[in-house]
């Protein structure tokens, strides 16, 4: 049986909870950290706007991916849709040249977006929450990245599974290429966390100009006075050794004495080889 490289802890400090028939999300604190007068981005295909917020409100328009649109109530009792639970907010936005308003589900906007020198959005997001039935394997979140013309026009997308433990914040980071053969941008997603035995994960897609593809993902967890793992990645224009390859350093902690916090420490390196197109994890002698 695959082992599950951690388990989440819950305690009364997580805005969430685990392991219920869905997720649910806290109304106030989540992955989104909406604000009162901030702007946000549509991440769904298409996101209806409601007049009131509920399910059972009618339809009064509908947004596509990239739309911005402002944030101008405290979020209102959510709903469970695509399977976790999240609240919903009154917004204005600009379609068809006139200033409307209505009430969008938070989990149609993006988590975050960045925006590249030549005008191309970059965002991602939740598309839906997935309970597996096999025990080897770990509920998730079905995640996708979207780069989007200038025109909002879709030009591609890249999706992976992002196991939630109960992490508080969710960002993203426009990286160039990093010295990776054929690579244009690299766009890192963050599920970061402060709480103990709650990992930060560290999710990293290329963009070549044609396609995404997915690299080495990292992760760092820890209990204070217990234990830590903590990795971190190098490519090629930060370690200047060899422009294929990206490292991974790993190092892991156990608390031998409470008291003097002596530890125990391991560390081991991975290396990865880039063709240009796909990654491979590769001996250490290449």
């Amino acid at each position: 049986m695959k082992a599950v490289r951690y388990t989440a802890i819950l305690v009364s400090a997580l805005p969430v909870v685990l392991k219920a028939q869905n997720v649910t999300f806290d109304d106030e604190v989540n992955l989104w950290n909406i604000q009162l007068g901030q702007q946000a981005t549509v991440f769904a295909e298409n996101a209806y706007i409601r007049s009131g917020p509920s399910l059972t409100s009618a339809v009064t328009d509908s947004l596509r991916t990239g739309t911005e649109v402002t944030i101008v109530s405290a979020p209102h009792k959510g709903a469970n849709i695509r399977h976790f639970y999240a609240p919903w907010y009154e917004i204005t936005y600009i379609n068809d040249h006139q200033k409307k308003h209505g009430f969008i589900w938070l989990g149609l906007l993006a988590l975050d977006k960045q925006t590249d020198s030549q005008g191309f959005q970059y965002l991602f997001g939740f598309d839906h929450f997935v309970q597996t039935k096999a025990i080897e394997e770990q509920d998730h979140f079905l995640t996708s990245i979207k780069r989007l013309a200038p025109d909002r026009s879709l030009v591609s997308s890249y999706s992976y599974r992002f196991p939630f433990a109960g992490q508080l914040i969710a960002q993203g980071k426009l990286l160039s290429g990093m010295g990776l053969e054929n690579v244009q941008h690299i766009f890192r997603m963050e599920f970061l966390s402060e709480a103990c035995g709650v990992p930060s994960d560290y999710y990293y897609v290329a963009w070549t100009g044609q396609h995404f593809i997915g690299l080495p993902h990292r992760y760092s967890v820890g209990d204070a006075g217990v234990f830590y793992h903590d990795e971190k990645i190098q490519f090629p224009s930060e370690h200047r050794k060899n422009k294929n390859i990206i490292y991974k350093y790993i190092e892991d902690g156990e608390v031998l004495d409470e008291e003097t916090g002596n530890y125990k420490v391991s560390r081991r390196l991975e290396a990865f080889k880039w063709d240009g197109y796909k990654f491979t994890k590769t001996p250490l002698s290449e």
